[in-house]
């Protein structure tokens, strides 16, 4: 891929703390243009206004017309547009299962996923129009495994970016003649296969972190007690995420250099002729990820036959 040396523009969700704040003090610090958002900017942010990046309100649950206004407002923040576009805001929502209300799913939907779908829908046509861009998306490896009491992360980073076996995307035809026809893919990999047919030069990647030391873990919410057989599970599960506090094997600063040279294409992407949509970071998760690849070749090794013995045998 292309290097890109000139100064960039990106608009970051979720910057007041963590991935978010560690984007805008790297970029800011390399010469890029960033629009840093986040609820409540003009106190939750205060703390980057030294770095020069422009300060914007957005709360991603809004109505996506109000996305679509905020966005429109972004856009024209700088003579050019927008670059890059880092959907980043998420929370970790704690619960067992059977104590999951509607409500509570719903809410962890819209910052996950709604939110960071309803931006791109906002940009994406001035992104077309200008031709060349890069939407990103911070998912995580709990988009490939689950965990007891995370029912609403892992399913919310999963439906970003997971399975979808209804999903099927209808061949169409180019002067190389007919495309793939494409199905069990997430929202984010869908749109990334549209996107080669219509707009090829808007580069799209999912990035998956593992445990990172950002505030993640000390900022869990939890759903209340509402179910006593839990009672003790759920005790548990808060001393195990307090235990991770402070002992996250990744370093951001690295993940951070990491994800914009991914952007750029330099550093550890210097060289390489395609970047994969999807790009684990950490060993931890690195782990987990393959291991949930390890276990899934196996069920279809030890299934296939069955799994065959369905098809309609052809005529003799």
């Amino acid at each position: 891929m292309a290097q890109t040396s000139a100064p960039q523009t990106w608009l970051i969700t979720g910057c007041s703390s963590g991935f978010g704040e560690e984007f805008v003090r790297q970029l800011r610090a390399a010469g890029d243009n960033v629009i840093a958002t986040g609820r409540n900017a003009s106190t939750k942010l205060a703390h980057l206004k030294e770095t020069g990046a422009s300060i914007l309100d957005l709360d991603v649950t809004a109505s996506p017309e109000e996305i679509t206004s905020k966005m429109a407002e972004a856009w024209n923040l700088y003579p050019d547009g927008i670059d890059v576009v880092v959907n980043n805001a998420g929370y970790i929502l704690s619960g067992a299962f059977e104590e999951l209300r509607q409500e509570d799913l719903e809410t962890s939907f819209k910052t996950n996923f709604h939110g960071p779908l309803n931006i791109t829908r906002a940009l994406l046509p001035k992104l077309r129009a200008k031709g060349t861009g890069t939407l990103f998306y911070m998912s995580s490896q709990a988009a490939w495994h689950s965990d007891p009491s995370a029912t609403a992360y892992c399913s919310s980073k999963f439906a970003l970016e997971g399975v979808y076996p209804f999903l099927f995307l209808p061949a169409y035809f180019s002067s190389n003649g007919p495309l793939k026809t494409y199905n069990n893919l997430g929202a984010v990999e869908c749109l990334s296969k549209e996107l080669a047919i219509f707009a090829p030069k808007i580069k799209v990647l999912l990035l998956e972190p593992g445990y990172f030391r950002t505030q993640a873990f000390s900022n869990i919410r939890h759903v209340p007690d509402r179910v006593d057989i839990y009672a003790q599970f759920n005790a548990g599960v808060k001393q195990f995420e307090q235990s991770v506090v402070g002992n996250e094997p990744g370093d951001s600063k690295k993940a951070i250099e990491i994800m914009i040279d991914l952007v750029k294409g330099t550093g550890v992407a210097a060289g390489k002729e395609i970047i994969p949509l999807r790009v684990p970071l950490g060993s931890d998760g690195l782990e987990r990820i393959k291991a949930k690849c390890r276990e899934t070749l196996k069920i279809c090794e030890d299934w296939e036959e069955v799994a065959k013995s369905t098809d309609i045998k052809p005529a003799a």
